[in-house]
């Protein structure tokens, strides 16, 4: 078992009328399977996997898209999209076992960043 220290920081000064200042952290237990930080061109057609439905316990997953210019969609292994990453952006998030992940880029192939740490 590991250790993984989570940090959420959001800051404006003009998002709305007042300002806005959240800062989160959590420390998680996290075990193997795990994967640190991996880079994974990903194409138009077809799906890279980033977790498959064997997978039987939460996940937490960290990814980016690298790309300058296009975006990437991220479906569960169902085929329902959960999220479009635009360029440059980023997520963490916790994924129950058994969904599966997976990435399609949208109109040009680009390069996921992603990592995962499997829950204690």
């Amino acid at each position: 078992m590991a250790t993984l220290t989570t940090t959420l920081q959001l800051v404006s000064s003009d998002v709305s009328s007042d300002p806005l200042s959240i800062n989160q952290t959590k420390a998680l237990t996290v075990t193997n399977p795990s994967v640190d930080i991996a880079r994974q061109s990903v194409a138009t057609t077809g799906q890279f996997n980033i977790l498959t439905t064997a997978n039987s316990s939460i996940t937490y997953v960290y990814l980016k898209n690298a790309d300058v210019t296009n975006i990437i969609t991220i479906k569960d292994d169902a085929g329902n999209s959960h999220m479009d990453l635009g360029p440059g952006e980023m997520a963490f998030f916790p994924v129950k076992g058994g969904v599966g992940l997976e990435a399609t880029a949208n109109s040009a192939p680009c390069v996921l960043e992603y990592g995962f740490w499997t829950k204690s």
